[in-house]
């Protein structure tokens, strides 16, 4: 973890996803800059909570651990970028772990120092209600969508949720996400490949979305 001390390109990512909207005094809250490198562990699971996060560039992983499985999902600068919502609202240990898959850029708010300023600011509340809200009916529509659509459109529909990113990487997790084997999820990959709509990078296991149009309407079916 590294504090970037540079106040323009902290004012440039406010803008850039308009955070400072969400609250009524974002200047009065302490916060700081931060840069996490590749495999760096952000916050460990069962850990005392006490940030609020802003993810406003690279990739993060997110493990939740049960007592005998892993169950990974992925988190990109989408839904404002905000992670650590549910700690501070429950006040609970935290219920995750974050790993960084690339590397990345936080804004971290210390909620300890800032928590009469967040609790009393009806802004952020309605903001963190609107965040908390859309995150439950995403993760509805996921397990609707992986007991009830064919195997073509529930990988689809994963691959188009991302609209700032069209890497495809990690199978064994997609294929974990979208609740299929691995050997069912390659051989879909593949159609996607002769299809057109996707295409392999040089790199084994990477791919990257080619017709995201045609991706879109698959998940309509």
């Amino acid at each position: 973890m590294i504090v970037i001390n540079n106040n323009a390109l902290l004012k440039e990512y406010c803008e850039k996803y308009d955070i400072n909207s969400h609250f009524s005094n974002w200047e009065a809250l302490t916060k700081k800059l931060v840069h996490y490198e590749k495999g760096e562990i952000i916050a460990f699971y069962g850990d005392q909570a006490n940030k609020l996060f802003f993810l406003v560039k690279g990739t993060i992983k997110f493990c939740c651990f049960t007592d005998d499985y892993e169950e990974y999902f992925f988190f990109d600068a989408t839904n404002e970028g905000l992670f650590g919502e549910v700690e501070y609202v429950m006040n609970i240990p935290l219920i995750t772990q974050s790993e960084v898959i690339e590397d990345c850029h936080c804004i971290v708010i210390p909620v300890k120092e800032n928590r009469k300023l967040l609790d009393n600011d009806l802004k952020f509340q309605v903001f963190l209600t609107t965040i908390l809200a859309k995150k439950y009916n995403d993760m509805r529509n996921l397990c609707m969508n992986a007991e009830s659509y064919p195997l073509e459109i529930r990988l689809a529909k994963y691959l188009i949720a991302d609209k700032n990113s069209s890497k495809i990487s990690d199978l064994t997790q997609i294929a974990k996400t979208i609740k299929c084997s691995y050997r069912q999820l390659l051989r879909t990959i593949k159609q996607f490949v002769e299809n057109g709509w996707i295409e392999h990078l040089p790199q084994k296991g990477k791919y990257k979305i080619k017709d995201r149009d045609a991706l879109e309407e698959v998940a309509k079916r």
